[in-house]
């Protein structure tokens, strides 16, 4: 089985980002729109999937990581049992799923896309969600938009302490320190999680940082058509200095 870099991340992921609400409304404005199911690429510990569930929507997940997938799993237990029977969790890489059915929406929330490392990865993903829409069917996602003012250096470091967590009281804190190759448009990001007491622990994965029209082509070439560009998850019109891209396109026959 191939190593899935968020199995390290699993048990401290919750701590770091549950409590991550900014998105969901919208998300839950493109199920309203486009009905159930929905597929949710790289749901993780299924923050954004039971939001879904529990306003009524069924939703398949799908993840590379086991572990993410076990959080999730103990995550789900401890919610209604109509809101656990809307929600399937399947182990699963993105480039390359078959789950049997089609869906009116996929959805790919927080920078999951960005984890293809390579331009055959991307297409790879884009074409695998394609297979599993119907002819009308929708894909949103967002991702962080590369500033030039950011994308200058060739490493940085940044502190997240326990008051910015989803649990204060917990005592953890994070060093991040990323380091950039532009030459391949990525960063390498090493979370070090510190606890009064106890050794630190450090933990990395990769983006592959996209631009806006490099995105669009990706697209148009996996056979998609570009919806809407937001610069914000209220869809405000895309502006290059709010940091954020938010893609919608449809499936082209």
């Amino acid at each position: 089985m191939q190593f899935a870099p968020y199995d390290n991340f699993a048990k401290f992921y919750d701590l770091e980002y549950s409590h991550k609400e900014n998105d969901l409304d919208f998300y839950l404005d493109m199920a309203e729109s486009c009905g159930e199911p929905v597929l949710e690429v790289g749901v993780g510990t299924g923050r954004v999937a039971f939001e879904l569930a529990a306003a009524g929507y069924r939703v398949c997940g799908i993840d590379n990581s086991p572990k993410m997938l076990a959080v999730a799993e103990q995550n789900l237990a401890g919610l209604d049992k109509e809101v656990r029977r809307r929600v399937s969790l399947t182990h699963g890489d993105m480039r390359d799923f078959s789950l049997g059915q089609k869906f009116p929406l996929c959805i790919m929330p927080f920078r999951t896309f960005l984890h293809n490392l390579t331009m055959d990865d991307q297409l790879a993903t884009l074409r695998s969600i394609k297979k599993h829409l119907s002819p009308d069917g929708v894909l949103a996602f967002d991702l962080f938009t590369p500033l030039y003012n950011v994308m200058a250096q060739n490493s940085w470091r940044d502190r997240i302490d326990p008051d910015e967590l989803a649990d204060p009281e917990s005592g953890v804190s994070i060093d991040i320190h990323i380091e950039h190759e532009p030459k391949e448009q990525l960063l390498k990001i090493c979370n070090t999680y510190m606890l009064e007491g106890q050794p630190p622990e450090s933990v990395a994965m990769k983006y592959r940082y996209i631009f806006r029209y490099e995105m669009e082509a990706l697209l148009r070439c996996a056979g998609f058509s570009i919806r809407a560009v937001y610069g914000g998850f209220e869809k405000q019109a895309y502006d290059f200095h709010s940091g954020m891209m938010i893609f919608v396109a449809s499936r082209e026959e």
